[in-house]
């Protein structure tokens, strides 16, 4: 089930405090790359926005080994690459997927998918975001007005994949992920201690 894990369990980051930083990071702070940093166990995730929209570098800590995964974004609610120690994963998307800078606006989004391991097509399904309510949330000393979106993705011959994200729209990046069960139960996250520009 590599597909499931590579959205379910590859992407997750959790609500938590932050320590004190001198200063809030802005959307100008992704051309330089914005970090999430938990200390222990150690997990860092740059976010930085590229010509086509953004990259993840990933360090986290296994077993006491570090194990490094990088991604690539289309828009900061989806995926596109990931490439680790397991080889590459390309989620594609048939839709514009800038539509969803509009999800407040348009309440839900659905589009076909084509799931590809290491260049072979492997899966197809559709993937769904809908808007569920404005979150604020606080990362220390700073505070963003998110998006709670739910997302959903569905593959062939496999149960849905749902994850709750809060999306901060003036950033352009999701500042916390949870995986859900089928019931809309938390099963999985990540916390992060601090929040900082590069």
């Amino acid at each position: 089930m590599r597909g499931a894990s590579f959205v379910a369990t590859g992407f997750c980051v959790g609500l938590g405090g932050m320590a004190v930083h001198a200063a809030c990071p802005t959307v100008a702070d992704l051309d330089g790359g914005i970090a999430l940093i938990r200390t222990d166990p150690f997990y860092s995730n740059v976010m930085t926005a590229t010509a086509t929209g953004l990259t993840e570098a990933r360090v986290l800590e296994r077993d006491g080994v570090p194990e490094a995964v990088s991604s690539t974004y289309s828009h900061g609610l989806t995926v596109t690459r990931r490439d680790g120690g397991n080889g590459v994963l390309e989620l594609t998307y048939d839709d514009y997927t800038g539509a969803l800078d509009r999800l407040p606006q348009i309440g839900s989004w659905t589009t076909d998918v084509t799931l590809i391991s290491d260049g072979t097509v492997t899966n197809t399904g559709t993937y769904t975001a809908r808007f569920m309510d404005m979150y604020p949330l606080d990362l220390g000393p700073c505070s963003y007005e998110t998006w709670h979106v739910r997302t959903s993705l569905a593959l062939e011959g496999r149960d849905p994949i749902l994850m709750d994200r809060y999306f901060a729209p003036t950033l352009g990046i999701s500042l916390a992920s949870v995986t859900l069960d089928a019931d809309g139960n938390a099963v999985s996250g990540v916390v992060f201690d601090q929040i900082e520009p590069r």
